[in-house]
């Protein structure tokens, strides 16, 4: 026989970002723990249920007992356990009372006192209560509350309801014991309302104004903000991430229009869009042509009843934020973008780290010699937009931690272009912040990406001039990000820019002198790569061949994803794994060896000149190969010095007692582990079989 299980846990009003988490927290816990007591049930009729003050969970086929478990238990060693004449010690007395059985069960394999044990299923009622305790504290909270004792969760618990069919489980979470009584929407139908049995669940909290199937609140906002925009002759400006806000900040949406005065439209889109969205939660409706409405849509959390008076009050509301933004725009258009500039000698970078102006002095110069080095013919154009790439955040608008503070970059976008400065130069300070999180856009102008890079080099190289740099989880500067977004950049973009020489321009900003810190240089490289094995694992690529690419080719990160991919397509040949095993024989013999010179002319033996003959050619078509950017003949090519290799190494000895004629031999591997890093250190690569560790 089986039931259905449901459990509820009713909170006061948990924070939007809280919710989903913690939904899912349960959702896995309860399958393992149900799993770990041997109660069956139907997998996949697991579901979810959630609002800001309830995590509820349903899942069926839940089986009425345990299932019976047979399991063998291994005990001391036999000749621990029986003595000479096979009578039973007290270790075999004392294992088999432990384990609930007669010494006459207990039967000795493989040296070891061995015994099957058949653990009885319970009734599922006497195992439910630890198994819903122990998902409840499964769920974590990026912070939580304590309240009347030691419980803790994200908000405090004020009901519980368990139920196991039609029966309510005797269950206590945080001192508070579950029953059949959940609660309604607050002010409307808060209740109590019994719920019959796990079925009657979304019905009893329908009718008391709660729609808890988050996909089904979800659409009907969806479906209630569309309709209204159409109403205003508009459509909604898309905004997925509000959307999720606002789903679990209500339990009973309903959406209403509101309006503001027509002449906030003058304002710049994006100032109105964040006055609506930064406290008010309100999207913003435009027209086809994307120009702006003077309209906003509300979700209210409850029926329409009072609609029209809160209608009016956020209204009230918006009109006051959209008049700051309107008087803050004034002021800041009132003098020319450049003239902000100056501000910024004021305006502390990071302690230790200058100014926000010495800052933007070296971007100018990092943006030109970049530009430069990539023949770029927007330099000037990045060269202008670093000048002023900072300067809004001395704006009215932006500076202060105001709610338009997340504007930066636009605002200057929008300042540069009031002043009227170049529409590439405006882009660009706008870019120059992308990306500003995982997936975001990538910058796409030429003066944009310039700008994105130095302006992230910069920064890194700063903080760990400056020993801010990150330790654990710790990374209160988001180094890992702007690394992260430094490396897609180059990666997405396939710019040939070399990381050492960007990372040692960047330090000769923070030196005395005009030659940098090589230890700050090395360490931030270091930081650098360790980013790129994680964007590029990230991607898919196996750990091993991320490593050995990086080994020979990270300054360049141009080539490193084609590369990868060329070694992922022959690592399952034969020759690759010989190839493989032959790197590491010439990079084992090479340790400490200096770097020894190459003299063909030295070599003596037919098999070290059909190997040197061999590299020889292999350059030559592996060069030609990369230069054409077709990497998987380059490691083709390579394929090739399989033989070579092992001919060479079956019939030479290289450490010879001859201090001439092993310097020629060395010099010969040395050039073929030139060769082999021209694609990747190969001696790296894990074989099958091999064991691996990947970080």
């Amino acid at each position: 026989m089986v039931r259905d299980l449901f459990l509820e846990i009713g909170v006061e009003e948990l924070p939007a970002s809280y919710v989903p988490p913690a939904v899912e927290d349960l959702r896995a816990a309860l399958e393992r723990q149900l799993g770990e007591a041997r109660l069956s049930f139907d997998v996949g009729t697991v579901r979810t249920y959630a609002t800001p003050r309830r995590i509820a969970i349903f899942c069926s086929g839940v089986a009425e007992s345990q299932e019976t478990r047979v399991r063998a238990v291994k005990g001391p060693p036999a000749k621990v356990a029986f003595g000479e004449d096979g009578s039973p010690t007290r270790a075999a007395i004392g294992f088999a009372k432990s384990q609930g059985v007669a010494v006459e069960a207990l039967e000795v394999k493989d040296d070891y006192v061995r015994v099957e044990v058949t653990d009885e299923g319970r009734p599922a009622v006497e195992v439910l209560a630890d198994c819903l305790g122990a998902a409840v504290a499964a769920i974590t909270f990026p912070k939580t509350m304590r309240w009347g004792g030691e419980a803790r969760f994200g908000r405090p618990i004020r009901w519980i309801v368990a139920l196991f069919g039609e029966d309510v489980l005797d269950f206590e979470y945080a001192g508070v014991s579950a029953g059949r009584e959940t609660r309604g929407l607050r002010f409307w139908s808060s209740g109590p309302h019994a719920i019959a049995c796990p079925d009657d669940y979304l019905r009893v909290l329908e009718d008391a104004y709660v729609v808890a199937d988050v996909a089904a609140r979800r659409r009907a906002i969806e479906e209630g903000i569309d309709r209204e925009a159409v109403g205003c002759g508009g459509t909604v400006i898309p905004d997925e991430g509000l959307l999720d806000e606002v789903t679990f900040l209500v339990e009973f949406p309903t959406v209403f229009t509101g309006r503001f005065d027509e002449r906030f439209i003058a304002l710049p889109k994006d100032v109105v869009v964040a006055a609506m969205r930064g406290h008010q939660r309100y999207f913003a409706v435009e027209t086809d042509g994307h120009g702006l409405l003077p309209f906003f849509l509300c979700v209210m959390n409850g029926p329409q009843d009072f609609v029209d008076a809160v209608r009016r009050g956020n209204e009230r509301v918006l009109e006051s934020r959209l008049a700051d933004a309107e008087f803050y725009w004034k002021e800041d258009t009132k003098s020319p973008f450049e003239s902000k500039v100056e501000a910024l000698r004021n305006v502390v970078w990071l302690e230790g780290l200058g100014s926000l102006y010495e800052k933007t002095e070296r971007l100018e110069r990092l943006a030109r010699i970049v530009g430069e080095q990539l023949g770029s013919d927007e330099t000037a154009t990045a060269e202008r937009a670093a000048r002023l790439a900072k300067a809004d955040l001395v704006t009215e608008m932006v500076r202060d931690g105001k709610e338009f503070t997340e504007l930066q970059g636009i605002m200057g976008r929008e300042y540069a272009t009031v002043s009227g400065e170049p529409e590439g130069v405006a882009t660009a300070i706008y870019e120059h912040y992308l990306p500003r999180f995982a997936g975001d856009d990538l910058p796409e102008s030429a003066a944009g990406i310039i700008l994105s890079m130095v302006d992230r080099i910069d920064s890194i190289v700063g903080c760990f001039s400056a020993g801010l740099v990150p330790t654990g989880s710790q990374d209160p500067y988001a180094l890992r990000r702007q690394a992260i977004g430094l490396v897609r950049t180059i990666d997405e973009k396939g710019l040939p820019v070399s990381i050492g020489d960007l990372a040692r321009e960047a330090a000769r900003g923070f030196s005395e002198g005009d030659a940098p810190s090589s230890e700050i240089v090395s360490d931030v490289l270091g930081f650098v790569r360790q980013r790129a094995r994680n964007f590029y694992i990230d991607a898919g690529y196996s750990y091993d061949l991320v490593d050995a690419v990086l080994e020979a080719s990270f300054d360049n990160l141009v080539g490193v994803r084609p590369r990868i991919e060329a070694l992922t397509h022959f690592r399952a040949s034969e020759d690759f794994a010989g190839l493989v095993i032959g790197a590491r024989r010439v990079m084992n013999i090479l340790k400490g060896q200096g770097d020894p010179a190459h003299d063909g002319g030295a070599l003596v033996e037919p098999s070290s000149k059909a190997l040197d003959a061999a590299s020889v050619e292999a350059e030559r078509l592996v060069e030609e190969a990369i230069a054409a950017g077709d990497f998987d003949r380059a490691v083709r090519e390579l394929l090739n010095l399989r033989k070579p290799i092992d001919t060479f190494f079956d019939d030479v000895m290289v450490m010879v007692d001859d201090e001439s004629l092993k310097q020629s031999r060395l010099g010969l591997l040395a050039k073929v582990k030139a060769l082999f890093l021209r694609i990747a250190d190969f001696s790296t690569v894990v074989l099958e079989g091999e064991e691996t560790e990947d970080a």
